[in-house]
């Protein structure tokens, strides 16, 4: 090959790949100024301490430990990444979105163009991947880092897949097997990946009568197994599979049907999207359409592999294989479809799609038009993302286009509610949750926000009844734990502590557990078992002053003054606002035989009331 044109190919590929992040950064620009969103991001980043530092004891807790349900290692590394160069700014977590989605969209481009040897075919298949609005949910919420990273590697590994087969050596086989596993610790629905690489199989018309076809993904099948395991296992700790008892087996084979033909719709026509879509209340002529679309596909594929048109059955497998793992088969979560799952499989409709239409266009010697005909698509595309992402820019944006697209959702009307809870706006708060239990009268988180709010506005008893239900409908850890707090304001520390240690036995790793734990034994006089509590919280979360405070407290009353000292510090050190830090430095200095009188001030100059009694008692003022 000459170097001209080496060097034509090479400015070539660099134009293709400048137009790519062009496009996303053009499509997903406003996004950077967004906010992080109340469903999940909390959980993920600003309440999750494992994420603070890369210590050994982090690192331990991101392979131990399950997260919102979920058991994916290396996105907790990559928030820790995050965590290390921007706190909790939520620019620098969007950024990463952002640029991971970028560099897929870049290796879908690679993967394609090592299919077949259109580089005008690749270019489209990238920009469709990287603008179509489905993609935003993926993209645009910072929980769904899971997604878009198991994406990244995940289209590593099918790119190196495709280089395998063309040259089968050691290196390229260690290297696959190392895309394979990292796809599979960021997150578990990438154990379709052994299907994908049959469905690539398809499209590099390989002889699948080959033994060695099936025989050489064994190693993966079985790390996907034992992926699949575990994400089941995840799923459950965090009761998230509580759907499995409202419907039937053929319930669920028509839903799952109808789900797979939402997919396949809301990708062609991707108009009314939303981040939940809710399970139907009853099966009726619309839910049997939808399976008849799925069997139609089934039929299609056998078909067409029979008739070896291996561009349409390699990409019915591959968007089949894709969101098979997530048609509720298995049932979890409170949606029945969602734009998130479609992130990977998508790619099983638009790379043949591409591919077809410039044959068209080639037969028709036509080519040369193919571009300019994929500019109006992409055009339109990248508009609709752009004006979709407006739904991501902040709470009250993300919930009121999910009430008005389901304002008969439960799930809506309390997520609406939780959101003016969190303004304070508890009448409007009140209207939204009486209404989740209306519609859905089962749902438990529902209940647990519904008494939330009661707390709030001081009606102890009715939150109390709200959260006895929503433990009582799904045994729900997030009530166990606001039940406790209600216990222990109320003086009641045993029922306090038995809520705690109910949290505890599904959370074992929930620091602010423990401190409930701590302070429950501290109200009943048990100081040493208190004392081991909050040592506890502190060593999973030692970025808490209220933790090292209610310890040097506990100290305290049991006269250890140089250890209370220095936990004192330390809260005061993290929290010099905080009132009742000064009140505990004044009486451990007491009881070391030291002036306590400036530290009461400085207490009651910073809203601690209680100090005022001891500040005139011990110093008379």
């Amino acid at each position: 090959m000459s170097k001209a044109k080496t060097d034509g190919e090479r400015r070539h590929l660099l134009l293709h790949l400048s137009i790519i992040i062009a496009a996303v950064l053009v499509a997903y620009g406003r996004v950077l100024g967004a906010g992080f969103l109340a469903w999940d991001d909390a959980e993920y980043v600003l309440a999750n301490g494992d994420i603070r530092s890369f210590s050994p004891a982090h690192i331990g807790a991101w392979f131990s430990r399950f997260y919102v349900g979920n058991y994916h290692p290396l996105t907790m590394f990559s928030y820790a990444i995050d965590y290390g160069i921007g706190g909790v700014k939520p620019f620098i977590y969007h950024f990463t979105n952002i640029l991971l989605h970028a560099a897929n969209a870049c290796i879908l481009y690679a993967f394609v163009s090592k299919l077949q040897a259109q580089k005008t075919v690749a270019l489209a298949a990238a920009l469709l991947f990287a603008l179509h609005p489905m993609q935003t949910e993926a993209v645009s919420w910072v929980a769904e880092r899971k997604t878009v990273l198991s994406g990244t590697f995940s289209l590593l590994a099918l790119l190196q897949y495709q280089a395998w087969v063309r040259r089968p050596v050691a290196g390229r086989a260690v290297l696959l097997l190392l895309f394979c596993i990292m796809a599979f610790l960021s997150k578990a629905t990438a154990v379709v990946l052994p299907v994908l690489f049959i469905a690539t199989d398809l499209w590099l018309e390989r002889d699948m009568r080959d033994r060695i076809v099936w025989l050489e993904k064994l190693p993966v099948i079985l790390l996907a197994g034992i992926v699949g395991y575990v994400a089941i296992a995840a799923q459950g700790s965090g009761h998230f599979m509580q759907q499995a008892a409202a419907y039937g087996p053929g319930e669920r084979l028509i839903y799952a049907g109808y789900g797979y033909a939402q997919y396949l719709l809301r990708f062609i026509w991707p108009v009314g999207l939303s981040a939940m879509y809710p399970h139907p209340q009853t099966v009726e002529i619309v839910q049997m359409a939808g399976f008849a679309v799925a069997a139609g596909m089934a039929v299609l594929f056998f078909i067409s592999l029979r008739k070896r048109w291996y561009m349409i059955s390699g990409g019915i497998l591959f968007f089949t294989a894709g969101v098979l793992p997530v048609l509720q088969l298995i049932p979890f979560g409170e949606a029945l479809t969602a734009d998130r799952y479609m992130y990977i499989p998508c790619i099983g409709i638009i790379y043949p799609a591409v591919h077809s239409m410039a044959q068209v266009l080639r037969r028709r010697q036509a080519a040369k038009r193919f571009m300019y005909m994929a500019a109006i698509p992409v055009a339109v595309l990248t508009g609709l993302t752009w004006v979709r992402n407006g739904v991501w820019l902040s709470d009250m944006n993300f919930f009121k286009a999910l009430l008005d697209r389901f304002p008969e959702s439960g799930v809506a009307q309390y997520s609406m509610g939780g959101l003016y809870m969190k303004q304070g706006d508890l009448a409007m708060a009140e209207e939204h949750l009486n209404r989740a239990v209306m519609l859905e009268p089962a749902n438990a988180k529902a209940w647990y926000n519904k008494g939330l709010m009661h707390a709030r506005q001081g009606r102890a008893g009715e939150a109390l009844e709200a959260f006895d239900k929503s433990i009582a409908i799904n045994d729900y850890t997030k009530a166990h734990f606001s039940r406790a707090m209600l216990h222990l304001s109320t003086g009641h520390p045993e029922l306090a502590l038995a809520d705690a240690d109910a949290v505890l036995r599904v959370q074992p790793y929930n620091a602010r557990a423990y401190y409930i734990k701590g302070a429950s034994e501290e109200y009943t006089g048990h100081l040493s078992a208190a004392m081991a509590s909050y040592s506890t919280a502190i060593k999973t979360d030692a970025h808490e002053p209220l933790f090292f405070m209610r310890r040097a407290a506990t100290l305290c009353k049991l006269k250890r003054y140089d250890a209370a000292q220095a936990d004192i510090s330390n809260a005061i050190a993290m929290a010099p606002q905080m009132g009742e830090c000064y009140y505990w430095k004044a009486m451990i200095n007491a009881g070391r035989g030291q002036p306590p009188c400036a530290d009461l001030r400085m207490a009651l100059q910073y809203g601690y009331r209680n100090a005022a009694a001891a500040l005139q008692e011990q110093c008379g003022d």
